[in-house]
C-alpha cells in the first residue's frame, strides 16, 4: 500500500509542481520517467538477492530508504534536489514488488490469482488514497507534506514487517543454465515484450488521469480521482475470482480487448461520460495485475521466479515509466487528453502477444 501511495505522489500533484517550479509539463515528465525508471532498476538486483537475504531483511530496507527519501523530499527547494531524492525515492520503492510477489508465489499454490488479487486490493486502497493525501496536503499545507506523511508511515511500518515476517534460509544462487531450456526461454522473451506494453499503458493511466480531471475541475480534482481508482479493487477481485477459474492469458486478452476503445473514448469525454469510462479503466486496468503476476508462476520454476519478477517489474514500471516524459511533450503540444488515444495502439500488440504466449505453453505442456 505504501509503494502504491508513493507511485501517486507525483502524478496527483503534476500541475502543481510544473507551477512550484516553474518547469514545463515535459521537463517535469522526465523527472518523473527517470524516477520511474528507477522504480523498477531497483528490482532486478533486489529479485537476485532474494534467494540470500529473504523477504524481512529487504522489505524492511525497501521502508526505511522510501522514510529517509521522502523525508528528504519533503525539505526540497530546489528541483535538482527534488530530483535526486526521487530517485532514491524510486529505487528503494522498486524492493517490495518482485519480494512481496515471490513470497505470495511460495506460500499460496492453488489459489495463486485469488492471493495477488488480495494483494493487488491494497495496492488499489493505495493508488486511491495518494490523490487523497495529495489533497488534503495542498489544501491544508503545501505539496512536501504529503512527502511527510509517507515517510512517517514507513518509519511506523518498518519494525512491524521485521517482526511479523519470519526470518528464511538462503538458498543457492539462480544460475544460466536455469534459462537454457529453449521453450522457457522462448516463453520468458515474448513475457518480457508483453510487459512492457501493459507496463506502458498502465503508466500512461496512472500518471495522466489525475492531471485530465485537474485540467478539467481544478483543485478539488483529486477527490474525484482518488473515488475513481478505488473501483480498481473490483477489476482486482473479479480477476482473482475467474484468474483460478480459467485460462488467465486469455482472460488478459479480454481484459486489454475491452481497454483499447476505452482508451481511445478518452480523448472525446467530458464531465460524467469522462466519469464514467475512468470508473471502467480503473476497474479493468488494476484486473491486469493479479493476472499477469499469476502467469508468472505458470511458465516459470521456483528457482528462476524472483527474478522474472524482478524483471516484469522493471519492464513495466522502470522501463515503461519513460514514456511520461513523452506523454509531457504531448501535453505541452495539445492536452493531456490526447497521450490515451496515441497509446492505445499498444492494446493489440498486447492481445498478438498473449497469444504467442498461450500457444508456447501449450507446446511445453503437450
Amino acid at each position: 500500500m505504501s509503494v502504491h501511495i508513493v507511485m501517486m505522489l507525483v502524478p496527483s500533484m503534476f500541475i502543481d509542481l510544473v507551477e512550484f517550479y516553474g518547469l514545463t509539463k515535459a521537463s517535469l515528465g522526465l523527472i518523473f520517467s527517470i524516477s520511474s525508471f528507477c522504480f523498477g532498476l531497483g528490482s532486478l538486483p533486489m529479485s537476485l538477492l532474494y534467494n540470500k537475504y529473504g523477504p524481512r531483511m529487504l522489505l524492511v530496507l525497501s521502508q526505511l530508504g522510501i522514510f529517509a527519501s521522502a523525508f528528504l523530499a519533503s525539505n526540497c527547494q530546489s528541483v535538482e534536489s527534488f530530483a535526486v531524492f526521487n530517485i532514491f525515492l524510486g529505487l528503494f520503492a522498486s524492493i517490495h514488488h518482485p519480494v512481496s510477489l515471490t513470497l505470495i508465489s511460495e506460500v499460496f499454490d492453488n489459489n495463486i490469482s485469488k492471493a495477488n488479487a488480495f494483494h493487488g486490493i491494497f495496492g488499489s486502497l493505495g493508488v486511491s488514497t495518494g490523490p487523497l493525501l495529495c489533497y488534503y496536503a495542498v489544501n491544508n499545507f503545501d505539496w512536501q507534506f504529503s512527502f511527510f506523511m509517507i515517510a512517517i508511515f514507513n518509519l511506523i511500518i518498518a519494525p512491524i514487517t521485521y517482526f511479523v515476517i519470519p526470518k528464511s534460509k538462503s538458498r543457492e544462487s539462480i544460475s544460466t543454465l536455469d534459462f537454457k531450456k529453449g521453450s522457457q526461454l522462448r516463453m520468458l522473451k515474448i513475457f518480457c515484450f508483453l510487459s512492457l506494453v501493459v507496463g506502458i499503458v498502465f503508466t500512461v493511466f496512472n500518471t495522466f488521469i489525475p492531471s485530465v480531471f485537474k485540467v478539467a475541475l481544478g483543485e478539488k480534482s483529486n477527490l474525484l480521482v482518488s473515488g475513481i481508482l478505488i473501483f480498481g479493487i473490483i477489476g482486482q477481485i473479479l480477476s482473482g475470482f475467474f484468474g483460478d477459474k480459467y485460462n488467465r492469458m486469455k482472460l488478459l486478452s479480454f481484459v486489454l480487448m475491452i481497454l483499447c476503445p476505452l482508451f481511445f473514448a478518452t480523448y472525446f469525454l467530458s464531465n460524467f461520460s469522462l466519469v464514467t469510462v475512468s470508473v471502467l479503466l480503473a476497474i479493468f486496468m488494476y484486473a491486469i495485475q493479479p493476472l499477469i503476476n499469476s502467469i508468472i508462476k505458470d511458465i516459470t520454476n521456483p528457482r528462476i521466479r524472483p527474478l522474472v519478477f524482478g524483471m516484469n517489474f522493471f519492464l513495466m514500471f522502470g522501463v515503461s515509466g519513460l514514456v511520461a516524459a513523452l506523454g509531457g511533450l504531448i501535453a505541452d503540444l495539445d492536452s493531456f487528453k490526447l497521450i490515451f488515444p496515441i497509446f492505445s495502439i499498444l492494446f493489440p500488440v498486447g492481445i498478438f502477444l498473449l497469444y504467442l504466449l498461450n500457444k508456447n505453453k501449450e507446446v511445453v505442456e503437450v
